[in-house]
């Protein structure tokens, strides 16, 4: 795998502060003010929903690249006192990959965070239910990383970062081992054996090495990819067009994992 390439920093820290009069008024956008010298993803704007518990924050990408993932540090505080704080990463990868399978287009970023486009996003504050709030309520938000679509990578996180790129590698790994296990089984004639055969080595690798066995972030799969595949087989086992239904899951499968290691590929991180 080629290292991912860094570029510097370029002033992620554009930060949202919207006042609302207090948790028990109807919630409105709050426009954040502008930072003249911001450049890469900006805050537009972010207000707090007390019905829904969740801060509401639009992200405008000022570049000429898509931006692929992000990360936000959000603080809400009322009365000048912090009442939440929250990390939050958000992957668009899959959203790309869905966009360009559907559209048939290759060099589509649709998903993702496109030049010129504005973001908007739905995060749970995690504000306790108990809490008790004087005076008004501020939301702030620092953009701590983004991921890019020429590869890379800028923020003031690195840990958040690292975190994104060892979970698309796990993807990747998760769907090597899918394909792998298919491939294992295909000399087998009878097509209930076959699928059977499959679930049963899914199965170990669903069920891992155990606990207390920590894994190092190069081993680690994405579990929801091996999940998704013991459900989608479980459905195909049972039914009647099983031997046909089997042959399309396998050649999508290898399809849609093409279509990830081609992007991953494009951006120097697979």
């Amino acid at each position: 795998m080629s290292p991912t390439p860094f570029r510097r920093f370029r002033s992620l820290l554009a930060g949202a502060v919207v006042a609302l009069a207090a948790l028990n008024c109807h919630a409105l956008p709050g426009q954040s003010a502008a930072d003249e010298g911001a450049t890469g993803l900006s805050v537009r704007s972010a207000f707090y929903n007390p019905a829904a518990n969740a801060v509401v924050v639009e992200l405008a990408n000022d570049t000429a690249e898509a931006a692929t993932a992000y990360g936000l540090d959000i603080t809400v505080s009322a009365g000048g006192k912090t009442i939440a704080q929250t990390g939050y990463g958000a992957d668009l990868l899959n959203l790309i990959l869905n966009g360009r399978s559907k559209k048939g287009a290759a060099d589509s970023w649709d998903g993702g965070i496109r030049p010129g486009d504005v973001h908007t996003d739905t995060i749970p504050s995690n504000v306790p239910a108990e809490t008790e709030v004087t005076g008004p309520v501020e939301v702030h938000v620092d953009i701590v990383a983004a991921l890019w679509s020429d590869g890379t990578i800028e923020g003031t996180n690195q840990f958040m970062m690292r975190q994104m790129q060892d979970g698309r590698q796990a993807t990747l790994r998760a769907e090597e081992k899918v394909l792998s296990i298919l491939d294992a089984h295909n000399a087998e004639p009878e097509i209930q054996g076959r699928i059977g055969g499959v679930l049963n080595d899914l199965a170990l690798l669903v069920k891992g090495p155990g606990p207390g066995v920590e894994i190092p972030p190069s081993e680690l799969l994405n579990s929801a990819v091996l999940d998704d595949a013991v459900t989608n087989l479980t459905k195909i086992r049972s039914s009647e067009k099983a031997e046909a239904l089997f042959a399309a899951y396998t050649a999508d499968f290898r399809a849609a994992h093409g279509r990830r290691v081609a992007l991953m590929q494009s951006m120097g991180q697979a």
